[in-house]
């Protein structure tokens, strides 16, 4: 969706699946930020931007997503952290951020989870979050993939090739897809 923000938002991507148990699963914020004047506002959308590529930037950052909903004084958020680690430090660069310092006031309404990775067959849905994680060239269909929350994290080849998100390497996925792979 377009917002103004100024960003195209791509749509959710399947979130269907086998579960994937991991030890120290991913960790997803959802929810709202509300901005109770036109001050607010002001503050969001000058420091936005700014906050929105550093946390993107972050290695343990999955996905990142912000929108002005219909109400522009409200924000929809949907982030995805590798891990609880990942997830402290992304809120430890937050606080002391200008975006930090500058937004205390607004109100927040965020539910924090774990996510499950699940393991499914790639779909053409999956085109944009498949492109962020496969190197340049690489053909993303047919393959069978691990997501956490529709974003995708594992690509598995008709090959058998294995590509992981380098958050979350050395944590079982690559094995997970190929034994849900075998025949």
């Amino acid at each position: 969706m377009d917002c103004a923000c100024g960003h195209h938002h791509a749509p959710t991507a399947d979130p269907s699946g086998t579960p994937l148990a991991m030890a120290n699963p991913p960790i997803a914020l959802h929810g709202r930020l509300i901005c109770a004047d036109m001050a607010q506002l002001m503050t969001a959308l000058e420091l936005l931007p700014d906050h929105v590529a550093a946390s993107r930037a972050e290695p343990g950052c999955l996905r990142f997503d912000i929108a002005q909903s219909d109400d522009p004084m409200v924000w929809t958020l949907s982030e995805v952290f590798a891990d609880s680690a990942a997830f402290a430090a992304h809120q430890a660069r937050t606080a002391a951020s200008p975006w930090g310092k500058r937004s205390q006031a607004l109100t927040r309404d965020f539910h924090r989870h774990e996510a499950q990775p699940r393991i499914r067959p790639a779909t053409q849905a999956d085109a944009a979050s498949l492109s962020a994680l496969l190197p340049a060239g690489t053909t993303p269909l047919p393959a069978l993939i691990a997501h956490v929350e529709g974003v995708a994290v594992a690509h598995l080849s008709p090959s058998g090739v294995a590509t992981i998100h380098p958050a979350l390497q050395n944590r079982g996925i690559a094995e997970a897809l190929q034994d849900h792979a075998a025949p």
